[in-house]
C-alpha cells in the first residue's frame, strides 16, 4: 500500500515537472509553424527587394514570428535541461540549433538573395518543428 502511494506521488511529481515543456513546446510548435507558413509565403508572393506594403506585411510576419520562435527555442531547452529527462534534453537542444541554423540561413538570404540559404532556413524550420514536436509529444 505505501508503495503504491509513494509511485503514485513520484509519477504526479514527474507530471508536474513536465507541464513547463509541454506548455514551452506547444507554444514552440505553433511559432515555428507560423514563421514556416509566412516564410514559404514570402518566397512564393515577394519580390526581392520588397516593392509593396503586402509584401512587407508578409516579411515582417515571416521575422516577427521566427524572431519569437528563437526567444521560445531558448525557452524550451532551458525548461527541457531542467526537466532531467534525457530524451526532453535532446529534443530542446535539436530545436534551439536547427532554429539557429534557420536564423543564419535567413540573415545569410537577406544578405545576399542566394536562394540556397532560403532552401536552408526553410530545412531548418521543418527539423526544428519535427524536434518540437517530439518533446510535446514525450512531455505528455
Amino acid at each position: 500500500m505505501v508503495n503504491t502511494i509513494l509511485s503514485r506521488g513520484d509519477m504526479a511529481s514527474q507530471v508536474s515537472r513536465n507541464n513547463p515543456v509541454l506548455i514551452a513546446s506547444t507554444i514552440e510548435t505553433i511559432l515555428l509553424m507560423g514563421a514556416f507558413i509566412a516564410g514559404v509565403t514570402t518566397l512564393l508572393n515577394d519580390q526581392f527587394p520588397i516593392k509593396e506594403a503586402w509584401m512587407a506585411a508578409i516579411l515582417s510576419a515571416h521575422l516577427s514570428l521566427a524572431l519569437l520562435s528563437g526567444l521560445g527555442a531558448i525557452l524550451l531547452f532551458s525548461l527541457t535541461y531542467l526537466s532531467n529527462r534525457k530524451d526532453l534534453f535532446y529534443f530542446g537542444l535539436i530545436t534551439a540549433i536547427f532554429v539557429g541554423l534557420a536564423a543564419a540561413g535567413g540573415l545569410a538570404f537577406y544578405a545576399t538573395y542566394n536562394y540556397d540559404f532560403s532552401y536552408l532556413m526553410a530545412i531548418s524550420f521543418m527539423i526544428a518543428i519535427i524536434s518540437s514536436v517530439g518533446a510535446l509529444v514525450y512531455s505528455l
